[in-house]
């Protein structure tokens, strides 16, 4: 397809769907495009896309329970109608060696999804290649060696540049062994946990933004508060001393603790422990699922752990919230900061950055974009 311009836009925490979308945007600049490569956070499609066959959109993003992270999903929610722009999607998966053996993670409904809505706004989707990047929750495990986390990048770009040579040959790419994987995978998810994306979207991100805190490193830098792409982080306590609050919108993408220049944040396993039995102990999702079917005695059918999961998530929003303000000000106490921090592994990880990535390069427009 002779495509005259690309658009190429990034969802990253850590920088490893930043790289896949410069090796996207790199392959459609040696086809003579225009190139734009842009954070979703810094988005303004009305303006950068076209709505033209020539116009080709790239999209990169980690994958989150099997989905696209909210903010990825919203995004493409806003984005304008452009009837007739191509659309090509490329969601990055965590990955790992075992001696000599790649072990793959798995993208599932994230290689689709995308597709579907803006199928439904007029843009034309050509395909889908999910990648194997390296893993970087670095709250529960070290990062990988910098060997390792270049053997994985290595084997993601090569197939990355042998799925675009097939895609810029026939002009679409659907039909491959990657995308038959990924489908195996939703056939496997929605078969025998249906509702766990949702859930995962619904209750799984929340839980797992409000186990993140500063530790007494903590200088109030403002760092990690200016980075967020979610707006997620807060700085509070005045300006003597001000201190990050994580709130609810957090998508636990850890570009915070993986980007400390103090290493200062950290997620607190004792606190997540806590926290839980607090949300379990004030959840009334069966409670109130049993009053529903008093009124409607034919959802009956329907009660299962999934759909209590689902109206417990009522009461998760709140108590998730509200104890961890509670924690907020018991972590100005350093003792209390101090075991919250030790009781678990995570200050002892370090952290992962893709490699050459810097914080600019996740936080700004390419200098070098077509406008």
């Amino acid at each position: 397809m002779p495509y005259r311009r690309a658009t190429v836009y990034f969802a990253s925490g850590t920088g490893n769907s930043f790289r896949a979308a410069g090796w996207l945007r790199d392959s459609c600049a040696a086809r003579g495009m225009e190139t734009a490569l842009v954070p979703v956070s810094a988005a303004d499609p009305a303006e950068e896309v076209r709505a033209s066959a020539g116009q080709l959109v790239g999209l990169s993003f980690p994958t989150h329970g099997f989905l696209p992270p909210w903010s990825v999903i919203s995004f493409l929610l806003r984005m304008p109608r452009k009837s007739g722009a191509h659309f090509l999607c490329v969601p990055t998966r965590g990955s790992f060696y075992i001696g000599r053996a790649l072990i793959p993670g798995a993208a599932g409904m994230a290689s689709f999804l995308p597709g579907l809505i803006l199928l439904c706004k007029g843009y034309r989707p050509r395909g889908a290649v999910s990648l194997d990047m390296p893993v970087n929750m670095t709250s529960i495990h070290p990062p990988l060696t910098e060997r390792h986390a270049g053997r994985i990048e290595a084997a993601a770009r090569a197939v990355l540049d042998r799925h675009l040579a097939r895609f810029f040959h026939r002009g679409w790419l659907w039909l491959t062994w990657n995308n038959f994987y990924e489908l195996a995978w939703v056939a496997l998810v929605m078969g025998f946990w249906p509702l766990f994306p949702l859930l995962y979207l619904l209750v799984g991100r929340l839980f797992m933004g409000q186990t993140l805190f500063a530790t007494f490193r903590c200088t109030g830098c403002g760092t990690c508060s200016r980075a967020c792409p979610s707006g997620a982080l807060a700085m509070r306590g005045g300006p003597e001393r001000p201190r990050p609050y994580w709130r609810h919108s957090c998508e636990y993408c850890l570009r915070c603790l993986n980007f400390c220049p103090h290493r200062a944040v950290t997620s607190g396993y004792a606190w997540g422990v806590l926290l839980w039995f607090v949300a379990a102990a004030g959840a009334q999702g069966a409670l109130l699922f049993d009053r529903i079917i008093a009124l409607i005695p034919g959802l009956a059918t329907f009660r299962g752990y999934s759909t209590i999961e689902l109206l417990d998530a009522l009461f998760y929003y709140p108590l998730f919230i509200g104890a961890y303000f509670l924690l907020y000000q018991l972590l100005r106490f350093r003792p209390i900061n101090r075991l919250f921090t030790y009781a678990g592994l995570a200050w002892l990880f370090g952290q992962y950055r893709a490699p050459g990535v810097v914080l600019a390069d996740l936080t700004r427009r390419d200098p070098n974009s077509a406008s």
